[in-house]
């Protein structure tokens, strides 16, 4: 039965599971900034079809334009999947640490009453002595 404090491994839990915490509100922003980065280049296209079907020249370069949105999207989606993947480790490595954290909040909890519960039987020996020395004393 260990009478020492869990509360250097709870604080130390607690830091690793903000930290955790802070990188993955990193990479929902990093995610959030692809996709509106994608969405940019999807509402790009139709302005650019309408300046491209104005001149000759437009129509010509629209092609390129096209290609290049599509590569630009490509490369965004396969940024997004990384991204993905890191929130995914992350994740279960922020699980991991919620559990360890509970683990050590749990196992202080139950430090703590067990001190409690040996304070309270002190006390009531101590009690049940005064009671027993008074009918002593009485008779």
């Amino acid at each position: 039965m260990s009478t020492r404090s869990h509360a250097p491994l709870i604080r130390l839990a607690r830091f690793k599971v903000e930290e955790l915490q802070k990188q993955m509100a990193e990479i929902d922003r990093a995610r959030t900034a692809i996709l509106d980065q994608i969405v940019q280049l999807e509402e790009s296209v139709p302005g650019e079809q309408a300046a491209a079907s104005q001149s000759r020249e437009g129509y010509i370069a629209y092609g390129s334009y096209a290609q290049s949105v599509i590569r630009r999207k490509e490369n965004l989606r396969a940024s997004q999947a990384e991204v993905d993947v890191q929130a995914a480790s992350l994740r279960a490595r922020l699980e991991q640490a919620f559990a360890e954290l509970k683990k050590y909040e749990l196992l202080e909890e139950r430090r703590l009453a067990r001190i409690q519960t040996a304070a309270r039987a002190a006390e009531q020996a101590e009690m049940d002595e005064i009671a027993g020395n008074m009918r002593r004393m009485a008779n």
